[in-house]
């Protein structure tokens, strides 16, 4: 006992030695890892963000993938993906959407915003970056975190904002994004992979997103379509001005989707996609969208309900090429956005014609298409087109062009499936009826009581409204 005694004296003695004369002797960079610095350049963190966005938040296969099932672009044959054809969609499968979307994304975006002082750039760029992840976040989830959340350890249980609050924030955003980017002077920047860091090409996109954020209210706001036509004012002008995320063909560097398909292969194209294609339209898109399957006789042919043939076609290189882009918001869906908002705020059935042939026309020349002979064809058939038939068709090619985004689920929503699609009709399905939400993720599920806990894949979000019923 003494001899621990008298240890245990003699090692605080030589403790108390070490801390009275540290300020001498220690190197007070030892414990800094030159890998991880306590400051980090904007730049930097943009660069990591956007790609962070690129792969997960906007192209992730937690999203795209799930919801472009549900909206019979793909169909799962095999494993998690047959599982989410029969409507099966659990809280466990978007925990890494929900965590990246926060840390990876919002957290680092809220830093740049708070860094970008004196920069209008980077700060305009912060803000149309958050307000695109809040509107992907908010458009599955309903209600989610924001003006008690990034605290830290100060509050580890946020509650969760209402999505009208919510879409208030996006709307703010964009509009200080506007006056920012739009500010003489404001200067290129480093760390944007995208734009190269050009505030004017920024302030375009950040008109663009504010018209399709206007335009999701519409079921709930009758001004939404003059709101968005209004707001498209400055938006995106040509293909090349699109606002996405380009991979290349390396390692680490490959299409989320690519990537999926050479890891998991559980899905193929929809047999209501390539039928609508193929069989119905003769749509000149089709070689771009899927790929060639293994069947001779049916060079492109997809599953339908209970079908699990893997000699279908599976996606094609303008989604699923390891140098695929993602898009975020592109001149394409601009052009959309003001072809239904000019037949909604009843302009003349010629400029909502023409406002179709053009979004059609700049989808075509983005994926390269021939359509030469195909175009006067259909500017035949559209000539006849007027009242809901054009809406209808619309709302048709924007889906066709806006292939494996997750705008997609949004406008089917928000238009009670004008396009028409069917349900799952099969016994294996959950239900009998396409989804509209996303789970509650399984991490804030376990850690945040404040997490809604009467969500299920078929309830509404806000602007979701019922509409009523026909008399």
């Amino acid at each position: 006992m003494k001899n621990i005694n008298i240890k245990l004296i003699g090692l605080v003695f030589l403790m108390a030695l070490a801390l009275g004369s540290c300020k001498k002797w220690i190197n007070t960079d030892l414990n800094v890892n030159p890998d991880s610095p306590s400051d980090v350049p904007m730049s930097s963190i943009l660069t990591g963000v956007e790609a962070n966005m690129g792969y997960n938040t906007i192209g992730g296969n937690d999203l795209c993938r799930v919801t472009s099932i549900w909206m019979q672009y793909f169909q799962g044959i095999a494993r998690q993906s047959q599982q989410t054809t029969n409507y099966y969609l659990l809280e466990s499968d978007i925990n890494n959407l929900w965590v990246t979307d926060y840390t990876n994304t919002m957290m680092n975006l809220q830093t740049i915003i708070g860094k970008a002082s004196g920069n209008p750039t980077y700060k305009g760029i912060a803000e149309v970056l958050l307000a695109n992840t809040l509107g992907i976040a908010t458009d599955v989830w309903g209600a989610i975190p924001y003006s008690a959340a990034f605290q830290g350890v100060a509050n580890l249980t946020p509650a969760f904002d209402s999505q009208e609050s919510i879409y208030a924030t996006i709307y703010s955003l964009l509009d200080d994004a506007i006056v920012q980017l739009g500010t003489d002077g404001a200067p290129t920047v480093n760390g944007d992979v995208m734009y190269g860091g050009e505030p004017l090409l920024w302030l375009q996109a950040a008109h663009s997103l504010k018209a399709r954020y206007l335009l999701h209210k519409s079921k709930i706001d009758g001004t939404s379509w003059a709101n968005a036509l209004a707001a498209l004012q400055g938006g995106i002008g040509s293909n090349d001005a699109d606002l996405q995320f380009n991979f290349f063909d390396a390692a680490n560097g490959q299409n989320p989707l690519y990537q999926f398909m050479n890891q998991r292969g559980d899905i193929t194209m929809h047999k209501v996609f390539i039928d609508t294609l193929l069989n119905v339209r003769h749509d000149p898109r089709l070689p771009m969208f899927a790929g060639v399957s293994m069947d001779t006789a049916r060079p492109y042919f997809g599953n339908g309900w209970n079908e699990v043939n893997g000699e279908a076609s599976l996606p094609g290189a303008a989604v699923a090429a390891a140098d695929a882009p993602v898009p975020f918001i592109t001149f394409v869906e601009t052009l959309f956005i003001q072809a239904e908002c000019l037949y909604k705020t009843n302009a003349s059935v010629g400029q909502v014609r023409a406002a179709l042939i053009a979004a059609v026309t700049a989808s075509m020349d983005k994926w390269g298409a021939d359509y030469s002979v195909w175009m006067p064809i259909y500017t035949t058939y559209i000539s006849f087109a007027a009242g809901e038939p054009l809406y209808k068709e619309i709302m048709t090619q924007k889906w066709i062009a806006l292939y494996n985004q997750a705008e997609s689920f949004v406008d089917w929503r928000r238009t009670d499936n004008v396009i028409g699609l069917q349900a799952n009709p099969l016994a294996s399905a959950q239900r009998n009826e396409i989804p509209r939400h996303y789970p509650e993720a399984q991490s804030e599920v376990n850690y945040n009581p404040n997490t809604p806990n009467n969500i299920n894949l078929w309830s509404r979000v806000w602007w979701d409204a019922p509409l009523p019923a026909k008399k």
